[in-house]
């Protein structure tokens, strides 16, 4: 069992993937805001964070970052509704583990997470 952060500000969608994430046996804590994800990763011990890059506050790049300087070794995967090759380049070249492009099929999620915390 893995402690997964969710950080998407569409509410259906971080509903969605908790529960296919708990499905997997995860612990899973969710946030629809950047600043409130990184508040809780701060306070709570994470071994993988799935982050949409488009968000009101902070964007899935900027938490990215504030993440790689919390904690370099928690691997992060961005998601986005915008598939573009710059975005993807520019999330690998901050840190992002992996990219995924919405709307993914949560099978191919669930794969992703298995290889990203084993």
């Amino acid at each position: 069992m893995a402690v997964l952060l969710i950080i998407d500000d569409e509410e259906g969608m971080c509903w969605a993937l908790e529960k296919a994430m708990e499905e997997e046996g995860h612990q899973v804590f969710t946030a629809t805001r950047g600043l409130e994800g990184l508040a809780i990763f701060t306070r709570q011990k994470v071994d993988l964070v799935l982050c949409d890059i488009k968000m009101p506050d902070l964007s899935g790049i900027e938490v990215l970052e504030q993440i790689r300087k919390k904690n370099p070794q928690v691997p992060v995967v961005i998601m986005t509704g915008y598939s573009s090759l710059p975005i993807a380049l520019e999330a690998i070249k901050k840190g992002a583990n992996s990219y995924l492009t919405k709307p993914f099929q949560i099978a191919h999620l669930k794969e992703l997470v298995k290889k990203t915390i084993a």
